[in-house]
């Protein structure tokens, strides 16, 4: 589905509104690669929706369409080819390289949303953390969100490159 951009997709986590919009958080598991957030426009539906990539900077969903961003049109001949070249087009917007974001949960308490950042050895980072992102006002479908890293992966912490997560009662 090139709706979702692609990347090296390490997961898809989905939300689904009430109204049957969907929500997918997904990650590029490489080394200085970003984190995205799709919605769909239609109920259950993955073909139509847009896809933002991550500005940790800003604590903003930045918007990957065409129409949305005077950089895009300059550099890319129409919205599929920013689908399928990804990484460059988020990088171009102002989306945050992380540190291999992987595994992305939400709390089914809270709505927060949780990503596991493998590790980085290029930048020292040889533990990884998980990054915790709050969506201004819980809307999974808003375009803010504040962030901040939940914990650092090391002997302190006892546990290191965090990869698959889960919610238990």
């Amino acid at each position: 589905l090139v709706a979702l951009g692609r990347f090296m997709h390490e997961c898809a986590t989905i939300h689904e509104a009430d109204d049957g919009r969907l929500v997918v958080y997904s990650g590029d598991d490489t080394v200085n690669q970003c984190l995205y957030k799709y919605i769909s426009s239609e109920p259950r539906d993955l073909k139509n929706g847009k896809l933002y990539v991550a500005d940790l900077v800003n604590g903003k969903w930045l918007s990957l369409d065409i129409n949305d961003n005077t950089k895009l049109k300059e550099s890319f001949k129409n919205q599929t080819e920013i689908q399928i070249h990804t990484r460059e087009a988020a990088k171009l917007v102002g989306g945050t390289p992380l540190d291999r974001p992987e595994d992305i949960e939400i709390d089914p308490i809270t709505g927060h949303v949780f990503v596991s950042l493998t590790n980085n050895f290029p930048k020292g980072n040889k533990h990884g953390s998980i990054l915790k992102i709050i969506e201004d006002e819980n809307d999974m479908f808003g375009l803010s969100f504040q962030h901040e890293t939940f914990l650092t992966g090391g002997k302190e912490t006892g546990f290191a490159c965090p990869d698959n997560m889960a919610f238990d009662k």
